[in-house]
């Protein structure tokens, strides 16, 4: 059997068909038809057998031409009839034409917005044809796929929303789970959904590196993360790995810094190369590392100038000079929008020489008064004459919270 509207074959006996979803004219209704027919030619035939017999027993019709009106009124009705079916079923068909085209239309409308990401939508309008086609496999296949699509996607955004609580370890188990599931699934309707999963990923892994970027503080954990930055995309990415490349330069500095007040030359020069090497455009390390040659010939220069001396120079002047020598002003703290300290202030030399690489030993408390930890900070320009100011500025990473910084020790060199 063969659908009226489609041409579809259909097992015998089927009510609906497979291809798309119209009712069908079935064997049994056919026949019915068919005995109808039958029933009303029969007794059109007897009609005209009885009248045939009545002519030929002799009856005289008073109009001679009554026998072939009879005979065309018997005809007409099965005529009649089987026109009535005739428009009956062009009727049915176009009308089961035109709920197709609906359930097509409202198809491919769902499908688009399937596409488009807008899965909610999609589910109202394949449910909106599964009304007028109900039991359309192609239908309830599609919803079932929508429905996994838009479960999927508000499990990535609760995922996302945990993020912005911190809670990755949970987000991250979801996205996984999620990512499985895609992998399994090459529709195009989960092609929105895998771009968010892309996205979010991203979004964790920066977020990953950004939570543990506190406890690092070697250049080499450092450059291991730089590493793992590299490879992300997006202004997430870029912003911690500018995060990242800052505080492996002020780890740098730092080491450096160390290892010059120990008068270790090489050992501060080989730190700040190691920081360039990571941050090559770092003006900060370059401007040390100048500073740090100029500092060893100072030294140089300085111990042979201290041989010379006179022993007979005046003690208190070499004292005053040596202990009160810097006078630190205008400290001021800023808490950035990296929960990072940025500090900065001005230092006087009120010694009765110039003196140079002015270094300063910070120590930072939060609100209540409890210790946070210290940093180091060197004074520009490197050499300040009698009575002249220069200033100091340098990050303490990982605060989040606004704190208060107290000068613990200053170095200096005399000329």
């Amino acid at each position: 059997m063969y659908c009226h509207v489609c041409g579809a074959k259909s097992t015998p006996g089927k009510a609906v068909c497979s291809g798309c979803g119209t009712k069908l004219f079935t064997l049994e209704k056919q026949k019915a038809i068919q005995k109808m027919a039958q029933a009303e030619t029969a007794t059109s035939l007897q009609l005209s057998e009885s009248d045939l017999l009545k002519s030929k027993g002799g009856t005289v019709s008073a109009n001679p031409k009554a026998p072939r009106t009879g005979r065309v009124f018997v005809w007409l009705i099965p005529i009649l009839l089987l026109s009535v079916v005739g428009l009956a079923l062009i009727s049915y068909y176009k009308y089961e034409v035109e709920i197709n085209r609906q359930v097509e239309a409202l198809h491919q409308k769902a499908e688009a917005e399937a596409i488009a990401g807008h899965y909610g939508s999609a589910i109202e309008l394949l449910d909106a044809a599964a009304v007028k086609r109900p039991g359309y496999q192609a239908l309830v296949q599609d919803r079932s796929i929508a429905a996994e699509a838009e479960e999927l996607q508000e499990r990535l955004a609760e995922a996302v929303g945990g993020l912005k609580t911190q809670k990755l370890q949970a987000s991250e188990a979801t996205m996984k789970e999620i990512a499985k599931t895609l992998r399994k699934r090459q529709e195009p309707i989960f092609a929105v959904v895998k771009k968010k999963l892309a996205t979010s990923q991203v979004k964790l892994a920066v977020m990953k590196v950004k939570s543990e970027l506190d406890k690092l503080n070697t250049v080499s954990a450092l450059a291991e993360k730089l590493d793992t930055v590299e490879k992300l995309e997006g202004q997430e990415a870029k912003a911690v790995k500018k995060q990242i490349i800052n505080k492996l330069v002020g780890v740098s500095y730092a080491a450096a810094e160390k290892m010059l007040k120990n008068k270790d030359f090489a050992g501060a020069l080989q730190a700040v190369d190691k920081g360039l090497s990571y941050a090559a455009n770092s003006v900060k390390l370059s401007t040390y590392k100048k500073r740090i040659q100029g500092e060893k010939q100072a030294f140089e220069k300085a111990e042979e100038e201290r041989i010379q001396l006179a022993e007979q120079q005046a003690a208190q002047e070499d004292l005053n000079n040596r202990t009160a020598a810097v006078d630190v002003t205008d400290i001021k703290v800023i808490l950035d929008d990296y929960g990072d300290l940025q500090i900065s202030g001005t230092v006087n030399n009120t010694a009765t020489r110039p003196i140079y690489s002015i270094n300063l030993n910070l120590a930072i408390y939060d609100a209540a008064g409890s210790y946070l930890g210290e940093t180091y900070a060197s004074v520009f320009p490197y050499r300040l004459e009698f009575g002249e100011f220069g200033e100091f500025t340098t990050a303490y990473y990982g605060v989040y919270e606004h704190a208060q910084v107290s000068v613990v020790n200053v170095t200096w060199y005399l000329e």
